[in-house]
C-alpha cells in the first residue's frame, strides 16, 4: 500500500500495529453448537408408540364411519346370485368396504409370505 493512502493518524502507528498492513485471515469457526430449549430433543419412536399412534387413527376412522352409516339410513335392495334383501344403504357400503379389504389383506399376506419363502432359499444358498 503506498504511503499517500494513509491518513494523519496511520503516520503515528507503528507499522506493525496498523490494520492495512495486517493480512486478513480466516474468521475463526467456532465449534460452540447453540443450547437447544429444554425437551427439544427428538424421543427415539418405540412400538407403544407406533401402537398408539394407530389405535388413535382407527377411533377416528371408527367415528367417521359410524357417522357415515347414520346418514345414510335409506333403504336399498341388493342382489346377489339369488339372493335378494333389504339393507340399509350405509351398511350394505360398509360390508362392501370390509369385503374389500379382506381381498387387499389376503393378496398382501399371499406376498408376505413369497418373499419369506424367496429369502429362505438365498439365505440357505448363501450357507452352501
Amino acid at each position: 500500500m503506498a504511503t499517500a493512502d494513509r491518513t494523519p493518524e496511520q503516520k503515528n502507528i507503528p507499522a506493525a500495529a496498523r490494520e492495512d498492513d495486517v493480512e486478513p485471515t480466516a474468521p475463526a469457526t467456532s465449534t460452540v453448537q447453540p443450547a437447544k430449549p429444554a425437551g427439544a430433543e427428538k424421543l427415539p419412536v418405540t412400538k407403544l408408540g407406533r401402537i398408539w399412534t394407530a389405535t388413535i387413527f382407527g377411533l377416528i376412522v371408527l367415528i367417521l364411519l359410524i357417522i357415515f352409516i347414520a346418514q345414510n339410513q335409506e333403504q336399498v335392495t341388493l342382489n346377489y346370485f339369488a339372493y335378494q334383501g333389504q339393507v340399509n344403504l350405509g351398511l350394505a357400503l360398509f360390508f362392501a368396504a370390509i369385503g374389500g379389504a379382506l381381498v387387499v389383506a389376503i393378496a398382501g399376506v399371499a406376498r408376505v409370505i413369497q418373499l419369506r419363502a424367496t429369502a429362505k432359499k438365498r439365505s440357505k444358498a448363501k450357507k452352501r
